[in-house]
Parts: structure tokens; C-alpha cells; sequence
């Protein structure tokens, strides 16, 4: 039997010209008919002459700036001078830079740092009576809940049962466009070598004092012996809830986390028939314990024996003492970290363990987290059709241009086809992202710690970009705790 593949992703272009998107061709067009519809107003009503030559510099600097590629940070040039001032801004009023814990130098307001700042834990309990924790973020109103799962894995399991498992979780990410309270879904696969005493630790509280001397001894001696050669693994499915979206819309705080515990009732009832044991879900302690060693890794093999013991953090406790942003890295307390945006999946067909070069654990502690956002139902017929309608209207205006089609360009437009059938077929349409990020506990081992992320990237076909400037936030964003970046983006003055 022939190994299946899958494949058909393709970036979301609408009626972007050439390699523009819908915004950059949006941008050219206005530059190209404001002279014109300037020198039409300057002969209707008389105006100063001066104003063209002034309104054709800023359109061409403008059209320059759009069309120009900046390489390294995967977008125009105009946009990587947008990254570049928002950078040096933040820099100057001293965004980049937090300072926590007793010897502060100004008022603590919230206990965890950039854009993490609005998210607070909330307690409650599920229908069995379970205690579980929310992420509550007080900017937008969202909930984020977790759950913690144990893959299954394909190493032993046959084709036919890998296909079930696949087919099951693209029936259940369909399912994700009937949920109007879901914003988007995060996995996060996070793995860390163990550190020196933990094995040893393990192993030492669950010998048998009524065992054979030699029996003990032998379990200390391989305990000992691969110190510090096990890894942490850890898998979690973060789903991100906005209740005011369900009809009718909660009323209060007991209604929202009401209304979320209900939806994540039905999601997570499924996620056993995609190939995962469930564990349960994550509670606000868990939250803590994760967030604190995500900020401080040398205190991993600490906060594992506190929670074995029941010993929990507070909330306050979750966020770094000290951290600073920088244009190419991230440093918090006892860690150096690098993380990266994904810039592009396979454009070929892939097996269904393609990810696994970039999930298995290595050296250097990384988390890989892959966000899904949901199409509404009721949408995404809309979109994929735009799409589809957008790849043709490329393909013609190409003809009349006398400009043959590429080899990509069919393929493109083969994708958007395909999209638009599947989707009338019951499929489901959405955004997927990952955010990579690698933490080190000495700086000097950053060049290498890149180095093997980049190098199990290229084995797992993806293309991944560097954070330039931004790395607390894909930081927070890797974390899965319901921070997505493009809405980062999309707030500010305007959006306040």
C-alpha cells in the first residue's frame, strides 16, 4: 500500500496583483490615481500648481516603500520601518525592559509582563465537579482553557489506523467553524532536557523499602547513570473562547464561564478520536507552574517537586523578576530565548510525520505551538469562493498582459480550486500559524540552540522567520495562553 500524503495549504492572497497582497495593491492603486485625481481637482478649482509635484513625491516614496522587500523581516520595506520605529519607541519609553519583586523602581500594576499584562486566572469548576482554571484576558473579555493531553504516537500504530486518527481531527477542526464562541485553538508542544537530580529524584521516592538490597542498588546505579539523558514532554490543546459572541450573550462573569465550560464540553469530548489520551484540564496552579518555568528554566526541577508535594504558586509568583526585550532575543531571569513566526507550509505534498523533526526533544528546551482560527460556517464558503475568484482574475489579467503562467501560479490556482470543492464537501476553512521558541540558560549557547531549530525547520518543510523585534510577543505568543499576534497588531489608538 502507497504511503498517503497530505497537502493544498496555500496563504490567503484575495485580489492581491502579482505577489501583492490585497492591502498592498490597495496602497499602489491609490498612489497611482491620487495624482491624477490631484491634477484633476487643480484644473476644476483653480488650485495651486504646487501641490502636484508635492503629491507625486509622496505617492512614488509611498509605492517604493510597498513594493520594495524587506528579506529579512519577510515583509515591505514601508512595513519594516512601521516594525523599526514601533521598536525604537518602545525602547525609548522603557516597554522593553520589566522589573518585578521587592526592590522595584515603580509601581507594580500587573504581575506578568508586555502583553501578557491583562491576563488574570480565574476558578472554576466543570460538570463532574472538577476544578479547572481560565485565563481571563481583561483587554478583550476572552477565556482561554487548557487541556492536557498524551499523544498516542504513529511509531506503532499501523497506515490505516494513522488515517482514522487524521480524518477524525479534520472532522473535529470542521466542527471548530459551528462553535461561534471559539476564536482560535492552540497546541502547544512543549519538550526540556531533564535536569541533573530529577530522574534520580523520581526513581528514589518510589523504591520499595521492602525490596532486595541489589534491586535498589540497580534502580540508583540507572538512575545515576542517565542523569541528566531523559526529557520533559509535555502537550497541552489551549482553546480561546469570546462569550459574547453566543446567543443570547451572557449577562454576567458566572454566565461567560458558564457558557465556555459548556462549549469546551462538546471539543473536548472529541479530542480521544484524534489519536489523544486526555488528562484532564489544566488548572490555574498548572497555568502558573508553566508560565514561571517558562520564565525561569533553571527552576523547572524545583516547581516539578512543588507540585508533586501540593505546594502551588500564586499568580504573582508566575511572571519573570527581571526582563528585557531585545531586537533578536529575549531575556527572563535564567533564560536567553529566540523565538520565530511561521512564514510558509509545504508547498508540496507531506507525510503525516512531517512535524515530527521539529516536535521531538533535543538539547535546548523548545515549545512549538500551532494556532488554528476558525472560519465561521456561514463564511467560509465565501471566502474560499473569493479566493478561487481572486486566482482567476490573476490568471486573466496576466493573459491580456502577455505574461505566461508559472508553474507555481497553476498551482496556486489548482489549491484555491480544490479549497472551494472541499469546502463545499463538508470541509472546514481557517488560519493556521506556529510560533517556535527556544530557551537556553546560558547566552553562549544561542548560536547553537538557533541553529538546531532552523535545522529541524527545513526538515519539517516549514519556512520560519525570526522575530525581529517583536520577540516578547511571540514569546507570550508560543505559550498558547490566548495571545494571538496579528490581533496584537490590529490594537492601538485606533482600536481603543
Amino acid at each position: 500500500m502507497s504511503m498517503r500524503t497530505y497537502g493544498g495549504w496555500r496563504p490567503r492572497r484575495g485580489f492581491g496583483v502579482g505577489r501583492l497582497s490585497e492591502a498592498q495593491t490597495a496602497v499602489v492603486g491609490v498612489c497611482v490615481f491620487a495624482p491624477l485625481g490631484t491634477w484633476m481637482a487643480i484644473s476644476a478649482f483653480g488650485l495651486p500648481l504646487l501641490i502636484l509635484p508635492v503629491v507625486l513625491a509622496v505617492a512614488a516614496v509611498t509605492a517604493l516603500l510597498t513594493l520594495i522587500p524587506h528579506r529579512t523581516h519577510g515583509t515591505s520595506l514601508g512595513g519594516a520601518l512601521v516594525v523599526w520605529a514601533r521598536t525604537r519607541t518602545a525602547i525609548r519609553k522603557g516597554w522593553s525592559d520589566w522589573e518585578s519583586g521587592i526592590f522595584t523602581t515603580h509601581p507594580r500594576k500587573h504581575e506578568l509582563p508586555g502583553v501578557l499584562a491583562p491576563i488574570v486566572p480565574l476558578s472554576t469548576k466543570d460538570g463532574l465537579g472538577q476544578p479547572y482554571g481560565l485565563l481571563w484576558d481583561r483587554r478583550t473579555g476572552r477565556l482561554t482553557a487548557g487541556v492536557r493531553v498524551a499523544p498516542v504516537g504513529t511509531v506503532l500504530a499501523d497506515q490505516e489506523r494513522t488515517d482514522l486518527w487524521i480524518g477524525n481531527f479534520a472532522a473535529w477542526q470542521a466542527s471548530l467553524g459551528y462553535e461561534p464562541t471559539i476564536e482560535h485553538v492552540a497546541i502547544v508542544v512543549e519538550s526540556a532536557p531533564s535536569t541533573g537530580t530529577e530522574l534520580a529524584d523520581y526513581v528514589a521516592e518510589r523504591l520499595d523499602p521492602a525490596a532486595p538490597a541489589i534491586a535498589r542498588e540497580t534502580m540508583i546505579e540507572v538512575a545515576e547513570a542517565h542523569r541528566g539523558s531523559t526529557a520533559d514532554i509535555s502537550v497541552r490543546v489551549n482553546f480561546t473562547f469570546q462569550p459574547q459572541r453566543a446567543r443570547p450573550a451572557p449577562a454576567d462573569d458566572a454566565e461567560r464561564v458558564a457558557e465556555v465550560s459548556r462549549a469546551l464540553a462538546g471539543l473536548e469530548g472529541d479530542l480521544p478520536l484524534t489519536g489523544v489520551a486526555t488528562l484532564g484540564r489544566v488548572t490555574a496552579a498548572q497555568w502558573t507552574h508553566w508560565l514561571r518555568g517558562a520564565y525561569d528554566p533553571d527552576a523547572r526541577g524545583e516547581l516539578a517537586r512543588l507540585s508533586e508535594q501540593g505546594h502551588l504558586l500564586a499568580w504573582a509568583d508566575a511572571g519573570p523578576v527581571r526582563a528585557q526585550t531585545l531586537n533578536d532575543h529575549y531575556w527572563h531571569d535564567s533564560g536567553w530565548s529566540v523565538s520565530w513566526a511561521m512564514s510558509g507550509l509545504p508547498t508540496q505534498n507531506v507525510t503525516s510525520n512531517v512535524l515530527a523533526p521539529l516536535v521531538t526533544p533535543g538539547r535546548y528546551h523548545r515549545r512549538v505551538c500551532i494556532t488554528y482560527q476558525p472560519i465561521p460556517a456561514d463564511q467560509a464558503g465565501d471566502l474560499v469562493t473569493r479566493e478561487a475568484s481572486g486566482s482567476a482574475f490573476r490568471r486573466q489579467l496576466r493573459r491580456r498582459r502577455g505574461v505566461d503562467d508559472t508553474a507555481r501560479d497553476r498551482a496556486d490556482e489548482q489549491r484555491a480550486v480544490q479549497a472551494a470543492e472541499e469546502e463545499a464537501q463538508g470541509a472546514g476553512v481557517g488560519l493556521w500559524a506556529m510560533y517556535v521558541t527556544t530557551t537556553v540558560s546560558d547566552p553562549r549557547q544561542l548560536p547553537d540552540a538557533i541553529a538546531d531549530v532552523e535545522a529541524r525547520a527545513r526538515n519539517a518543510k516549514l519556512r520560519l522567520r525570526r522575530a525581529w523585534g517583536w520577540q516578547h510577543a511571540a514569546f507570550a505568543a508560543s505559550q498558547g495562553v490566548g495571545i494571538n499576534p496579528p490581533d496584537l497588531a490590529r490594537r492601538g489608538r485606533w482600536a481603543r
